[in-house]
């Protein structure tokens, strides 16, 4: 339709199409609430987006207090990653560093926390999603081996990334040198995350969290990876870790012993080609993991 409208008719009426597109997507993804089906990224953009506008729940991640019953249920960690995260940003200018482009969406992005940050986005390889306008600079490159001077970044998020470092990554870059079985190298990220970040400097990292498992192309953390990651990182004036759980009712806050025994979801012990299509619905309405910890660390 675009094609037959001249350019500013096309701008005027695009917003209008996809707010139809995203309405009709969700009604179909709320009739069924297959995982990952259409209208599933809108759901959760819609979540986290209210979770945002509630100061009393902005607080709750910040201070990592309970949440109220029923959040989130039938949804992934990125319901309460992205919360957490947003909530402990500092505000105003910073060097920031988005250590493996999970923030790399425009409703996030559009965050007053973002406004007046210098942001850094890294990455293996290039993504649909682009938001140089905005002055977001993308770095391709490896997470052990970060191409910046010691010290540079105010603020650092590795928001559910820690657990590919040295795993198969080939599945996201169509590169067969990324699909590795080094799963220690998370040690020499964590090592590099604290180089590049300036004394008195801010790291916010989360992980998959409960039984220790390994498909392949990530790893999930147990108490004694976290110990280690959070070891290799150097000295640490403060850290603050918060445990999130998920059941059947939705996302909880817990502790690190009530989240011990969380599995990841079953359907992704292979790569992301191996994945059953459709998704098959867990009893419990899982996307992917159980439980996540969420780690902040201010450098010494």
């Amino acid at each position: 339709m675009e094609r037959l409208l001249p350019p500013l008719a096309a701008d005027l009426i695009r917003p209008w199409v996809r707010k139809d597109y995203d309405e009709a997507a969700l009604r179909a993804y709320l009739r069924k609430r297959e995982p990952f089906s259409r209208g599933y990224k809108i759901f959760v953009q819609r979540l986290v987006l209210r979770t945002l506008k509630d100061g009393g729940l902005v607080e709750s991640f910040r201070r990592g207090t309970p949440l109220p019953e029923g959040f989130g249920p039938d949804t992934d960690e990125r319901c309460v990653e992205y919360p957490w995260v947003l909530a402990n940003l500092p505000a105003g200018s910073a060097r920031m560093l988005d250590a493996g482009s999970t923030l790399n969406y425009g409703f996030l992005l559009d965050q007053e926390v973002f406004r007046e940050k210098s942001l850094h986005i890294l990455t293996f390889a290039p993504e649909d999603q682009c938001f140089w306008k905005r002055s977001i600079s993308y770095l391709f490159a490896d997470l052990r081996d970060i191409p910046v001077r010691d010290g540079y970044y105010d603020v650092i998020v590795c928001l559910s990334t820690l657990e590919h470092v040295g795993c198969d990554n080939s599945s996201y870059t169509n590169q067969d040198s990324h699909r590795e079985d080094r799963p220690e190298d998370f040690l020499l990220a964590m090592s590099e995350l604290g180089r590049v970040l300036r004394p008195g400097g801010l790291l916010l990292l989360t992980v998959p969290f409960g039984v220790y498992l390994h498909y392949g192309w990530f790893q999930q953390f147990n108490l004694a990876l976290l110990r280690r990651a959070i070891s290799a990182f150097g000295c640490a004036a403060e850290c603050t870790e918060t445990f999130y759980r998920y059941t059947r009712e939705g996302w909880h806050c817990a502790t690190a012993e009530e989240c011990a025994g969380s599995e990841y979801v079953r359907s992704y012990k292979g790569p992301p080609s191996q994945w059953p299509s459709p998704i098959p619905r867990e009893p419990d309405g899982a996307r992917y993991a159980r439980a996540v910890a969420c780690v902040r660390i201010v450098k010494s």
